[in-house]
């Protein structure tokens, strides 16, 4: 029997895996999150058949039976994130289990997360961004119809609102024109409801002021700064798409999303010596210690620093 097979077999077989799934249904986890639950699960009951020869159930569990997966997790190189992730089922079902009376104690007692190094926020390179902002100024020099130019160069004014102003996906969305103000030598934009409903206003450096001085020549000033082919305010979704489109076509990596556009906004700040407080303030960060996050090293700091030996 391949493992699969014994995998099913022993989840199956039992009577208790319904009522558990209809408790995580009741609880309002999504379909996919109880399969997800459900695998972690059968990947348990898998080794716990192999260790103790018996067919799993709940309330067969014990401490010795955790403490002995972790173990044997870190033996084989787990990684912390799906050791975790599994623990976090277990734990769900482990707690099923007391509910229901199949288990009279908690095991899970002594049975630790596995540490894990917190990453940095992902952000573009110089070399990154300079591949980025290249190949959004041949989709804007090469577009072969006005649709595309008009797509392309709004594109553009999207991106460097995140990149060189710090705008997350949905701000960008939410934009109007009434709140940009844009000057020959300076602009700025309001954000009305940032994260947590939190008003803010962002200054526009000349990379700004000429993409979206670019995109108003095409679009006009009324409304949504922002729109569909159809005229409708765009969603946060397109914006993902675009950055998507763009960051294929580039060459980069999938981490490379609109978030790491802001991302890149900070940390270059910081690289430039730009006190943490008043990048925080940019950000509209409500706790300093988020911000703080960027100045931790990422990666291309690590190459960097060894190269200089």
């Amino acid at each position: 029997m391949d493992t699969q097979t014994l995998q099913e077999s022993l989840i199956v077989a039992t009577d208790w895996t319904e009522d558990f799934q209809s408790m995580l249904e009741t609880q309002g986890v999504s379909k996919s999150s109880r399969k997800s639950y459900m695998d972690d699960i059968r990947h348990f009951a898998a080794w716990f058949m192999e260790v103790n020869g018996q067919p799993f159930n709940p309330s067969l569990i014990t401490g010795v039976d955790l403490r002995a997966y972790r173990s044997q997790a870190l033996e084989s190189k787990v990684s912390p994130a799906t050791f975790n992730r599994r623990r976090s089922s277990l734990r769900r079902l482990v707690n099923y289990a007391m509910t229901s009376d199949l288990l009279s104690y908690d095991p899970f007692q002594g049975v630790d997360l596995m540490e894990q190094e917190e990453q940095p926020p992902r952000w573009l390179n110089d070399a990154e961004l300079h591949r980025l902002n290249r190949q959004i100024e041949q989709s804007v020099n090469g577009a072969t119809t006005g649709h595309w130019k008009w797509q392309a160069v709004r594109d553009q004014s999207m991106i460097a609102l995140m990149l060189y102003a710090g705008l997350r996906e949905a701000e960008v969305a939410a934009l109007d024109w009434s709140d940009v103000q844009i000057g020959e030598r300076k602009g700025k934009v309001i954000i009305r409801r940032g994260k947590g409903d939190k008003k803010r206003e962002t200054p526009l450096n000349s990379e700004a002021r000429r993409a979206l001085n670019c995109w108003k020549e095409l679009q006009g000033e009324q409304g949504a700064v922002f729109v569909g082919k159809f005229g409708e305010r765009i969603s946060t979704r397109l914006v993902q798409k675009r950055v998507e489109a763009l960051r294929r076509a580039a060459g980069l990596d999938e981490k490379v999303t609109p978030h790491a556009l802001r991302h890149t906004f900070a940390k270059r700040l910081l690289d430039a010596g730009t006190p943490l407080t008043v990048v925080s303030k940019l950000l509209g960060h409500a706790r300093l210690e988020t911000t703080a996050r960027y100045v931790q090293p990422g990666w291309s700091d690590f190459e960097k620093a060894v190269e200089k030996l």
